[in-house]
């Protein structure tokens, strides 16, 4: 037979590009993808059975690489269950290449077999579009790298045959990639004139530098030098000690600490009350400083500038001036947690307490689940400051929290802990149904018997429904999916069942349940944050 034509060469423009990973899932009308990209000898391909599962895993690969991963998958809802880990890399600014196979354009809407409409099937979550017999799909990767960066769909309609004979060989396919030459992805930022900015950071009189959910970086401690106060929460890698969730709990220092001038770095909080404090009192100016933001985003209700460089380019173009601007002191809140942390009990504010310790003396990577586990990893007293901290903050969702560390941890030597729920563990315990589970991958599993975040929601508690349709009371555990996907398994119910060390050294890939009370729980984390209301 004829291979499919064109494919090979759009496989070969791909790698030519710098793209150089792909996330295969087993199907049929892709097996011409699928022979292309494997036959070729460029890439290194990755075969996920779950879509969901895959996407996630190949989101994990691109937060490491900075490169896009492509994400190939056959013709009907396949790709839809693409659609959670694009959502989260769109919001999150990573880049994917999906690969869509699907059915021949005249067999659309004919009650065809596995077909669906494939076109823009991500709608608005998508950077772009491509047809493949239609478009120029080259321009696929630097549409997904250029800012903000993003998630791109490339949909290939394929006829039948599509499964080779015997024997074929991918006509030049090897020739083809060694003879050329790899391109290099670099988007450059805008060049700004910072007269203006630099007037207004000299006039100040308080300035204060929020920073989300950004990539690790140092060059936020020359602000610090400065006396300018930096915050983040744990996913804005920034270095910050100011807990300043804890600080804004009391509500009579808010005015004490408004600023006039608000510059903010990365993305979006974790924390609401850092949000709610601007709205309430609002600067004079609010600076966004990113090359190419999606749409103009305003969460704190009061930007006046979008600034298009990044954070490097303006922190080391702009003039800073010392200035008594760090009024953000939380020596009182590090004296009151100290205090609290120093009578241990087996509740997770504890643990997660215990947990941030132990992980920060190692050379490690952490990603945090949303819900409960990305909140208490604020709240804690220890910090992660060395650790480089990873969250899906894009949408926020419990799904592929654990399928995004599986995916990265592919890519880096140190260890990759996830830190997850019960119930996003068993959301996403796909993430371990392959073989690709590497000996650096740790995984603490917090199960208090279901979603214990409802708890500690006003309104949410008090519900009659709150057991059976909002906590989702389950009683699973880990173990044997731990001990299927070939994981040593670590458990522990009490002070003396705990072995951190243990764990964490182990020789190849483990799983430490920690099980608790949900009850037990929610009442001590009250007792913690009533430490801190006026």
């Amino acid at each position: 037979m004829a291979f499919p034509k064109g494919i090979i060469e759009l496989v070969d423009s791909l790698y030519q590009q710098g793209v150089n990973e792909a996330v295969i899932c087993p199907g049929s009308r892709n097996a011409p993808l699928m022979i292309a990209l494997t036959r070729h000898g460029g890439f290194t391909c990755y075969s996920i059975a779950d879509e969901r599962s895959a996407g996630f895993f190949g989101l994990g690969i691109a937060l490491k690489t900075g490169r896009p991963v492509i994400l190939c998958c056959t013709s009907g809802s396949a790709g839809l269950n693409f659609a959670p880990a694009v959502v989260e890399a769109f919001f999150q600014e990573v880049p994917l290449i999906v690969l869509t196979a699907d059915r021949p354009k005249e067999w659309i809407g004919q009650w065809d077999g596995q077909t669906i409409y494939q076109e823009n099937l991500f709608g608005k979550h998508a950077k772009a579009f491509f047809d493949f017999e239609t478009d120029d799909c080259s321009a696929a990767p630097l549409t997904a790298l250029a800012e903000p960066k993003g998630p791109v769909q490339i949909n290939v309609p394929i006829s039948e045959p599509f499964y080779p004979e015997p024997g074929f060989v991918l006509e030049n396919s090897s020739a083809i990639f060694q003879n050329k030459n790899l391109a290099k992805f670099k988007v450059q930022s805008s060049k700004i004139d910072f007269s203006y900015f630099n007037q207004a950071i000299a006039s100040a009189e308080k300035i204060l530098v929020t920073v989300g959910q950004m990539e690790d970086n140092s060059i936020f401690e020359t602000l610090s030098a400065y006396g300018i106060p930096v915050i983040g929460d744990a996913t804005s890698n920034c270095g910050s000690t100011i807990a300043h969730d804890l600080l804004l709990a009391d509500e009579s220092v808010w005015p004490a600490l408004q600023p006039d001038l608000h510059i903010h770095f990365g993305k979006s909080f974790v924390s609401k009350r850092i949000k709610q404090f601007i709205r309430t009192h609002k600067p004079k100016q609010s600076w966004l400083i990113h090359p190419n933001p999606i749409g103009k985003p305003d969460p704190f209700l009061c930007l006046t500038h979008v600034v298009n460089t990044d954070a490097n380019s303006f922190i080391e173009g702009a003039e800073w001036t010392t200035k008594s601007w760090n009024t953000w002191n939380s020596a009182k809140i590090t004296s009151l947690q100290s205090e609290f942390f120093a009578q241990p009990n087996w509740t997770e504010l504890h643990l997660y307490n215990q947990v941030t310790e132990a992980i920060e003396l190692e050379s490690a990577e952490v990603h945090i689940a949303n819900s409960l586990a990305v909140r208490y990893i604020n709240w804690t007293l220890a910090k992660f400051i060395k650790t480089e901290v990873y969250s899906n903050r894009g949408t926020s969702g419990i799904d592929g929290c654990l399928s995004t560390a599986v995916g990265a941890a592919q890519k880096t030597d140190k260890l990759c802990i996830s830190i997850i729920g019960d119930v996003a563990f068993q959301y996403d315990r796909n993430a371990l149904w392959n073989h690709y589970i590497p000996a650096n991958l740790r995984i603490i599993v917090f199960n208090n018997g279901g979603g214990g975040i409802f708890r500690n929601l006003d309104g949410a508690k008090d519900l009659p429904e709150l057991d059976e349709f909002m906590e989702t009371r389950q009683g699973f555990t880990a173990e044997n999916t731990a001990k299927d996907a070939g994981l040593s398994y670590f458990s522990a119910a009490n002070t003396s069942e705990l072995d951190l060390n243990s764990f964490l050294h182990n020789q190849g890939p483990a799983l430490l349940e920690v099980h608790t009370n949900s009850i037990e729980n929610a009442a001590e984390l009250k007792k913690y944050m009533a430490l801190f209301k006026a």
